[in-house]
C-alpha cells in the first residue's frame, strides 16, 4: 500500500525526507519530482518515481498523477519537502483528492524563501539581523560605499538560492571586481550586501503549527558532527517568528553567534525541510513524522536540547556496524535506510575516493600538528629545566 507521495525537485532533501520517514514505519513512498530526484526510483525507499516540471508547466500532469494514486491508495498523503514543492501544491491544492501536510501559505513561503524580505520581516518585527542593504544588480556594487555603511569584510548574496550558492565575503575591492563584477558566471539578479558576523553558525529547525511551536531543534556542525544544544536567545527568536507570521509548516533557520559580544543574528531562513534533516532524527526528534501525527497542543514544545549526530557515511563508522545489523529501532532503522540503500550506497562508492584522500589529509593534519606541539613542548622543557648548581 502507497501511504505517502514526496514532492520535491531537490533530491538531497528529498532523500533525507525519505530516510526520516522509514525510520519510523514500513510505509510504502511514491516520489514526484524534478530530473534531479529520478535517480530515487532505483532507491528501496521509493516504490516510484514520476518526474514533472515543478514550475507550473505540468500542473495537470501532476493532478492527474495525484489523483490517480489516491482512486488506488485512498489513505495517502502528499509530502511537500521543498520550496518548489510547497508552490505546486498551494497551486492546485483544490484539485487534489488527499490530505497534505503542514506547509506555509504562499505569502509566508514567498517572504522567508527571499533574503530581502526576510530581513525587512525581521527588522519590522524586532528580531535581530545584520545590516544588509538590497542591491538590484551587480552592476550597482559599489565596495567603498558598501564598506563605509556595513563594514569590511562584507557578504555578497543571492536573494532566492540555497547551498551557498552565489554567496561571497569580499574582503577588498580587487576580490570584488575580480569575483563578481568582472566574473559573467556571476549573473543572479537582484542581490544583498550584509553586514559580516565574525563568529561560529548555529541553525534553528523546527515545526510550527498555525503560528504556535510545535517542535523546535537547536544545532551547531563541529567537522563530522552536528551537536544539539540549547540556546534560549535563537529559540525566542524562533518562536516570535511564528507567532508574528502564523506560519504552518517547518523551517530551518541560518544564524550567527558573534564572537566579541555573543549576540545571536539571524542569517536567513528556509521554509521547507532541510539536508541535515537526519540528524534530529537521530538524537530522537523526526519532525517529518511531528508534521504526519502532530503532538496535541496540550503536550508543549518538543524540544532537542542535546544529542550527537555524525555526518559520515556509516559504513565508515565501526561504532556503529553492529547497531546497524540488529537494531530494530528507529536508529537501526535509520542507518539502514542510509547506508543500504542502493542509491545512498552508490553515491558513496562513488565519492569514495575523494572522502579517502579527505580522511588522510585529516589525520596527516593532526599528525603534524600533534608534531609540532610535543616539539614545542619538549622546548619549553629545556627553557625551564632545573639548573644544576653544584657544577
Amino acid at each position: 500500500m502507497i501511504n505517502f507521495i514526496v514532492l520535491g525537485k531537490c533530491k538531497r532533501v528529498t532523500s533525507a525526507v525519505l530516510q526520516a520517514i522509514r525510520s519510523f514505519t514500513d510505509a510504502k513512498c511514491i516520489v514526484i519530482g524534478g530530473p534531479e530526484t529520478a535517480v530515487l526510483r532505483w532507491s528501496a525507499l521509493c516504490e516510484q518515481q514520476i518526474t514533472v516540471d515543478l514550475n507550473g508547466t505540468d500542473d495537470d500532469r501532476f493532478v492527474d498523477a495525484v489523483n490517480g494514486i489516491v482512486k488506488t491508495h485512498p489513505h495517502v498523503i502528499l509530502i511537500p519537502v521543498d520550496c518548489d514543492g510547497v508552490r505546486l501544491a498551494h497551486r492546485v491544492r483544490d484539485r487534489l483528492m488527499l490530505p497534505v501536510t503542514p506547509m506555509p501559505d504562499k505569502d509566508a513561503l514567498d517572504m522567508f524563501d527571499n533574503k530581502w524580505t526576510f530581513h525587512q520581516f525581521c527588522m519590522r518585527n524586532g528580531l535581530s539581523v545584520p545590516d544588509t542593504r538590497f542591491i538590484s544588480s551587480k552592476s550597482e556594487l559599489d565596495h567603498d560605499a558598501i564598506a563605509a555603511e556595513l563594514g569590511s569584510p562584507f557578504v555578497v548574496k543571492p536573494l532566492d538560492l540555497a547551498g551557498s550558492t552565489g554567496v561571497q565575503i569580499v574582503h577588498s575591492k580587487a576580490e570584488l571586481e575580480q569575483s563578481i563584477l568582472h566574473n559573467d558566471a556571476y549573473n543572479y539578479g537582484a542581490l544583498i550586501a550584509q553586514q559580516y558576523i565574525d563568529g561560529e553558525d548555529i541553525d534553528v529547525s523546527f515545526l510550527a503549527l498555525g503560528g504556535r511551536m510545535a517542535a523546535i531543534a537547536v544545532q551547531q556542525v563541529h567537522g563530522a558532527r552536528i551537536v544539539f544544544c540549547s540556546n534560549p536567545e535563537l529559540e525566542a527568536m524562533a518562536e516570535d517568528m511564528c507567532r508574528a507570521s502564523e506560519y504552518h509548516g517547518v523551517m530551518h533557520v541560518d544564524a550567527r553567534i558573534d564572537a566579541k559580544t555573543g549576540k545571536v543574528y539571524l542569517i536567513e531562513s528556509n521554509p521547507r525541510f532541510w539536508a541535515s534533516l537526519t540528524a534530529s532524527v537521530w538524537c530522537g526528534l523526526n519532525f517529518v513524522a511531528q508534521g504526519i501525527i502532530p503532538a496535541p497542543s496540550t503536550s508543549g514544545i518538543r524540544r532537542l536540547n542535546s544529542g550527537t549526530a555524525y555526518t559520515r557515511f556509516p559504513l565508515l563508522r565501526p561504532g556503529c556496524w553492529q547497531q546497524l545489523v540488529s537494531d530494530a529501532g528507529a536508529r537501526g532503522r535509520l542507518l539502514r535506510a542510509m547506508a543500504l540503500d542502493p542509491v545512498m550506497l552508490g553515491g558513496f562508492l562513488k565519492d569514495l575516493p575523494a572522502v579517502g584522500w579527505r580522511f588522510v589529509a585529516e589525520r596527516a593534519a593532526r599528525l603534524v600538528a600533534g608534531m609540532r606541539r610535543a616539539s614545542a613542548s619538549d622546548a619549553f622543557a629545556k627553557d625551564v629545566a632545573p639548573v644544576d648548581r653544584r657544577a
